[in-house]
């Protein structure tokens, strides 16, 4: 299935770290948003790989260096996962970060949600549901 994005909202592949990928991969329903990171590095103290906020109150928190690198980050808030029982993708929210969007975003979500389905189970669709 290939990508789609619209304003803030993007469906796509999971990323995997593992070498071998399941048969089935499953796709995610991104929510993009400014990194508050961006570019501040010069805002912590460098400790090796890691930057830590220069504050004594949170002397135990570690900031990666890599997420200085990009002006946006994401996270899931819903996702297609195979199910070996129905033999089909199935879509889930995850937790209540569907809840959390723009009435505006929900109706991307849907649109996002409707072509994950079409593309990820076409057996279901017919031509006239175009």
């Amino acid at each position: 299935m290939e990508s789609k994005r619209i304003g803030n909202l993007e469906i796509r592949e999971a990323v995997y770290i593992c070498r071998n990928l399941p048969e089935h991969i499953s796709y995610y329903i991104d929510y993009w948003e400014l990194n508050p990171y961006y570019g501040k590095e010069s805002d912590f103290i460098k400790d090796g790989e890691w930057y830590r906020p220069n504050s004594e109150h949170y002397s135990y928190h570690r900031i990666h260096r890599n997420c200085f690198k990009n002006p946006e980050s994401c996270y899931a808030i819903g996702s297609f996962d195979w199910d070996y029982h129905e033999s089909c993708y199935e879509f889930r929210f995850i937790g209540d970060r569907p809840m959390n969007i723009t009435e505006e975003e929900r109706k991307i979500f849907w649109e996002l949600i409707d072509y994950g389905f079409k593309q990820l189970n076409p057996w279901w669709y017919s031509d006239d549901d175009e």
